[in-house]
């Protein structure tokens, strides 16, 4: 049997009991990188499952027009305060990533991956590669950091090289799929940098 994610009223939980052992309270390093690098400029963006919303916010402060998603109350709330604490333009939306309608549908410049994917049930995986497929633009670029934890069961489930490039390769050009160089320290050498193009 394949294994299964958390519920909703699991992630709940974690937010109602401050239980965030995921949270790396800052955006994570990399995606500083792709910033100063250019790699991803600002555009219209999309940050999935989004959490406490670090990258949201990094994002809205240097530019990007964001959307962010998450089905927890705990997360949305949060990030809501936050923008409204730092005058940011930014839009929470209180839903489930794949319940997202045709509005969305080729809109985003960039979507921007941290701890959803491995975060899902493996089950849920072909359905989150069609969701992102569906948002994207054409020529719209994934960057994502995809957690190699090198463990059995989850969540976090474990994401190889190899079901990167399975999942991915059919409806992306993979730009870059290497060991992220400055991971957070909790996460060093399980990070897998990871840059796709919607074909």
């Amino acid at each position: 049997m394949e294994a299964q994610g958390y519920s909703k009223k699991d992630w709940e939980r974690h937010y109602d009991e401050k239980d965030l052992g995921w949270d790396l309270g800052e955006v994570a390093p990399p995606f500083v990188n792709l910033l100063e690098s250019k790699t991803i400029i600002p555009g219209k963006t999309l940050v999935p499952g989004c959490g406490r919303g670090h990258e949201v916010i990094f994002l809205a402060e240097n530019g990007f027009d964001v959307t962010a998603v998450d089905y927890s109350k705990g997360a949305v709330n949060h990030l809501n305060s936050v923008i409204k604490e730092r005058k940011l333009v930014s839009q929470v939306l209180h839903l489930d990533f794949f319940t997202l309608d045709s509005t969305h549908d080729g809109l985003y410049d960039l979507l921007i991956e941290q701890t959803f994917f491995c975060a899902i049930s493996p089950i849920q995986r072909p359905l989150y590669v069609g969701t992102v497929t569906r948002v994207l633009k054409t020529g719209g670029m994934l960057a994502g950091l995809f957690y190699h934890t090198g463990q059995e069961g989850g969540p976090p489930f474990n994401t190889t090289r190899d079901d990167i490039i399975k999942h991915f390769s059919d409806s992306f050009e993979i730009r870059e799929l290497s060991q992220a160089k400055n991971s957070a320290e909790q996460r060093k050498d399980k990070e897998w940098l990871v840059i796709l193009t919607k074909k």
